[in-house]
């Protein structure tokens, strides 16, 4: 069932008899883009800018380039790149602003329910496997889930085809059972182009911003609906 808005829809049930699979994406899907988006977008260049003694406006405009260069490939993702990019390890600096991980509303309750039922569940995401540890660490989030996968590990970013064939083979899942959660547009179109037809954006990844809203897909704004649905089973 869905309530359409836009050129996109909200997905308001899912038929739980249906799936046997669900992906899921990690930042801005089950924790909060917070964090990333203020790690990423500022708290490196602040850094950079603090050991240069140059302005933070200095070093945006000295790594943008670097960043539209290497947009939707491993490298973008990655704290090793960018740690020698940069002249410092990003993973240590990132622990300095841990405390700022946490879970999106109702993403934590949605992995218990999935680990009550028979719907296999694996996190798929972009992040380089230490940020995966460093997330797991202050949250717990791969305990929750039946696998933890990072595309590092596939060599592809999710926004290629190769990532998704090489996932399948790895996991052995049906795209036609199979339900994918994430906040990238890119990814979103890529998995869709693969065959999960319900793949399904999350429209409010960073609780500091406003909600987005769907376009050209099905999206939730968080899994408040879906993991109650889950809990009673079956159709709903």
């Amino acid at each position: 069932m869905t309530h359409k808005t836009g050129n996109g829809a909200y997905l308001e049930a899912v038929d739980w008899t249906e799936i046997d699979y669900v992906l899921l994406d990690m930042d801005g899907t089950l924790l909060d883009l917070a964090f990333d988006n203020d790690f990423w977008g500022h708290r490196i260049h602040e850094k950079y800018a603090s050991i240069h003694d140059i302005s933070i406006e200095q070093t945006v405009a000295k790594f943008e380039p670097l960043f539209k260069s290497v947009a939707s490939t491993l490298n973008w993702y990655s704290t090793d790149f960018w740690s020698q990019q940069y002249g410092y390890s990003i993973i240590e600096h990132s622990r300095a602003y841990a405390s700022g991980i946490r879970w999106l509303p109702f993403a934590k309750e949605f992995l218990h329910a999935l680990r009550d039922s028979d719907v296999r569940s694996t996190i798929v995401t972009n992040a380089h496997p230490d940020i995966v540890r460093l997330k797991h660490e202050i949250t717990g989030i791969t305990d929750l889930v039946d696998r933890t996968i990072s595309s590092h590990s596939l060599g592809h970013a999710k926004e290629s085809p190769n990532f998704w064939r090489e996932l399948q083979a790895e996991l052995k899942f049906r795209p036609a059972s199979t339900l994918f959660f994430d906040d990238s547009p890119a990814v979103l179109s890529a998995a869709i182009d693969f065959g999960i037809e319900r793949s399904i954006a999350i429209c409010h990844p960073d609780s500091t911003r406003p909600k987005r809203i769907p376009m050209s897909s099905l999206a939730v704004t968080n899994f408040e609906q879906l993991g109650a649905s889950l809990r009673k089973g079956g159709a709903c």
